[in-house]
């Protein structure tokens, strides 16, 4: 099946610095709606709010994750649905499509991560380790330590001043594996839950201080979500916080 992918391939990479660097690549089944389109554009143009130097996606190819030209895992396309869930008993419904994309063009102020939450149904404990192991050895990753009941890894590559950072989670109870986009956006946090209110925006437990989630059409059988970073968020730079809160794994 013909594939679109959103960056060029590993031989013609490079970061700022000019050197190759290794990616991610998340392939999803289809381009989904023009919210998606409009990302998935912004970050191929390689505008520095978009930029993201270790991940990429690619679409009409199925639903994986790759390290460059080596697959690392397949997940199943679920039964169609419109409601996304987000957390344990966190659901949230699309919201207009020209909301959301008029809010994403006009208070978005930088890219986050890009999060992959893997289902055990599709990754058992053996493969996810598997996984983890592999791109430890090519890429910066650590382990979060923050007692969750579930198995965190960021990845956090420095480029100068540009950080980019990829959040892969093995989701020991999520039914259906998922991705969602964090973004920093200009509005507060009362702006944000204004603009997307119950039900179409939501916090997953302990997000309060951070981010509010809102559905991301991509494809009713694939779960996805923008995570939005308000301009007051709690948040502090990802290479300190998983210094602190995490244990560096693979070589060093």
């Amino acid at each position: 099946m013909k594939t679109s992918p959103i960056t060029a391939p590993r031989s013609s990479v490079t970061c700022e610095s000019g050197r190759a660097v290794t990616r991610l690549i998340l392939d999803l089944p289809s381009g989904g709606g023009k919210t998606f389109a409009w990302l998935r554009t912004r970050m191929k143009s390689g505008e520095p709010g978009f930029v993201n130097d270790i991940a990429s996606i690619r679409v009409g190819h199925g639903f994986g994750l790759s390290l460059d030209d080596r697959p690392l895992a397949a997940m199943k396309l679920a039964a169609p649905s419109d409601a996304v869930c987000v957390a344990p008993g966190v659901t949230v419904e699309p919201v207009v499509e020209d909301r959301l994309i008029g809010f994403l063009r006009d208070e978005w102020r930088g890219f986050d991560h890009l999060g992959i939450s893997l289902s055990h149904r599709d990754l058992d404990k053996i493969q996810w380790n598997r996984l983890v192991d592999t791109v430890a050895a090519a890429l910066p990753a650590w382990r979060l330590e923050i007692g969750s009941a579930n198995d965190i890894v960021m990845i956090v590559q420095e480029d100068g001043d540009r950080v980019s950072v990829v959040e892969l989670i093995h989701d020991r109870a999520a039914e259906r594996s998922s991705f969602h986009i964090c973004a920093h956006v200009a509005s507060d946090r009362a702006m944000v839950e204004a603009a997307f209110p119950a039900p179409h925006g939501a916090y997953k437990p302990g997000d309060e201080p951070f981010f509010r989630s809102v559905a991301l059409p991509v494809s009713p059988r694939l779960p996805s979500y923008v995570d939005l970073a308000f301009s007051d968020a709690q948040m502090g730079p990802w290479p300190w916080m998983v210094a602190a809160m995490g244990k560096r794994i693979g070589p060093q």
